[in-house]
């Protein structure tokens, strides 16, 4: 096309080396996560979607399951740090898979428990 030439990454602006890295960027979901009677977490939970109440979520590491009761704005008293996000996702505890549940589970997920992997350190959604 006449008039129009190939930038090379010296010739691109600063501006859309930033647009573009940021549309890389997982939009991620964060979250203070209490289960069960917890009165105060420590505990983050992040996510690539919006939870919603009655989803469950499940522990790659052991199989256990989580099904969301409730999603509201933290208080004081909701979070052990204050650095946690504000919004607190309570979850109950909701069964488990069996163990050759959680092996196909993990092979779709490409999951590896490591030797120093821990609980809720992975989660995937219930589907």
């Amino acid at each position: 096309m006449q008039g129009c030439r190939e930038l090379t990454s010296k010739q691109v602006p600063l501006w859309m080396w930033y647009d573009f890295f940021t549309v890389l960027r997982m939009k991620t979901h964060d979250y203070t996560w209490k289960i069960g009677l917890q009165y105060s977490s420590n505990t983050k939970l992040s996510t690539n979607k919006p939870l919603s109440e009655n989803t469950v979520i499940i522990d790659l590491l052991d199989g256990h399951r989580y099904q969301v009761s409730a999603i509201y704005p933290a208080k004081a008293k909701d979070k052990e740090w204050s650095f946690l996000p504000d919004t607190v996702v309570h979850t109950w505890p909701a069964g488990a898979l069996s163990e050759d549940e959680l092996t196909k589970l993990r092979e779709r997920a490409g999951y590896k428990p490591k030797e120093y992997s821990f609980p809720l350190e992975a989660v995937v959604f219930d589907v």
